[in-house]
């Protein structure tokens, strides 16, 4: 029997690591598939662009939070169609998810690697890792969940990267011929990339002071413009790559990224990595809510802004995913007042330490073996089961 879903969703590392794989395999089993992107303050700008890229018939949005609102409840009432017979949110707030399913009457599911305010109206919740189903059962929601049995580890989605895995974890950890490759992860956003560039160029040219014939890439979201892409190929300091499979990062031995998902697609290619947050950066990262009105306040906003995300870094221990579903540090994470020069250093350091790299990468195999495979199936199986028992 085919379907009819809505997915919701809204930032890019949600877009194209879960609704990409999700939406494929409802659509390779011919449901009535259509996405509605949500408003974002992580948004790039290019999210409808790319949604169409993946075949989805049906894409709109992103709107205001007003004009959601509207349309979401029309949807619901089948407006310019039939209502559907399922909700699938896979990222943003949980409200527009629950406004739509009330407006349907249609059951809500959701992905999420953690905890959300509302899941427990949630028909099934989703995730990735029995860490991060053990996280959300530590609060209150969550153990509602756990008591009715609505809270599943289907596996990670953004491990159904195409291509076979690129840097298998039982090679030695030695650099051939010299010539180390290092990736750059500059974030999908351009405002942040506006930031993160000049500070990989300076870290890149570093590097080449120790390594001189250092392979430099800097793996571009596929969120990021085709001139973007040009204009780094001609300035010839950096390669640019595009990112979103495993192909991207085939003879890469190290890379330097921000904190998000990009943490764990390198966790699933089994590549050693930093992740790094120089305090001077925390200006340029966008704030949720009301304290992301309060940061757009001129002169005292992005101090504001700074100031609130410090105290949240404090709060929030590891950042990067290996390290939070190993409860220890598997991989390095610089944060605080650092250089282009202090990680450059870190770098250069794991760089020539082949017994660092060949451990590290076991480790990080050993992680992203240890969720189920095949989460998109997994999910659209117990979706069908639960329609169809209604």
């Amino acid at each position: 029997m085919s379907w009819s879903v809505v997915l919701l969703t809204n930032g890019p590392g949600e877009l194209w690591g879960w609704v990409r794989p999700f939406a494929a395999e409802l659509l390779r089993r011919r449901w009535d598939v259509s996405l509605r992107i949500l408003p974002c303050q992580f948004a790039s700008g290019e999210e409808r662009r790319i949604a169409r890229s993946l075949g989805i018939p049906d894409v709109s949005g992103p709107e205001s939070s007003f004009r959601t609102a509207i349309s979401l409840r029309r949807r619901g009432k089948g407006a310019n169609g039939t209502a559907p017979d399922a909700v699938v949110q896979l990222g943003g707030d949980l409200l527009w998810g629950r406004m739509l399913a009330a407006s349907a009457r249609a059951p809500l599911f959701c992905y999420s690697y953690g905890r959300k305010n509302g899941m427990e109206r949630c028909t099934a919740l989703f995730t990735a890792y029995r860490e991060m189903a053990e996280s959300i059962v530590s609060s209150g929601e969550g153990q509602t969940l756990q008591r009715t049995g609505r809270i599943l580890v289907a596996g990670d989605l953004a491990a159904e990267l195409p291509d076979a895995t690129v840097n298998p974890p039982d090679g030695e950890g030695r650099i051939p011929s010299g010539r180390p490759g290092v990736a750059f992860f500059p974030g999908s956003r351009e405002h942040i990339r506006e930031y993160a560039v000049p500070l990989i160029r300076e870290t890149a040219a570093a590097l080449r002071e120790s390594f001189p014939s250092l392979d430099a890439r800097i793996i571009l979201s596929p969120f990021a413009s085709p001139g973007e892409e040009e204009a780094f190929r001609r300035s010839g300091d950096l390669t640019p790559v595009r990112g979103g499979s495993k192909e991207s990062l085939r003879g890469v031995d190290f890379a330097v990224t921000q904190p998000g998902t990009n943490t764990l697609e390198l966790m699933h290619c089994s590549v050693p990595f930093l992740v790094a947050v120089p305090f001077s950066s925390l200006r340029h990262i966008p704030l949720p809510g009301i304290a992301g009105a309060l940061a757009k306040i001129p002169l005292f906003g992005p101090a504001l802004r700074e100031a609130a995300l410090k105290s949240k870094g404090r709060r929030t221990g590891f950042l990067a995913w290996p390290n939070r579903l190993a409860g220890r540090e598997v991989i390095d994470e610089m944060i605080g007042e650092i250089s282009a020069g202090d990680v450059a250093g870190r770098v250069e350091k794991r760089l020539l330490d082949e017994e660092y790299l060949a451990r590290t990468k076991k480790s990080l195999a050993a992680l992203s073996s240890s969720a189920p495979r095949n989460a998109a199936a997994f999910m659209a199986d117990h979706i069908e089961r639960m329609l169809a028992e209604r």
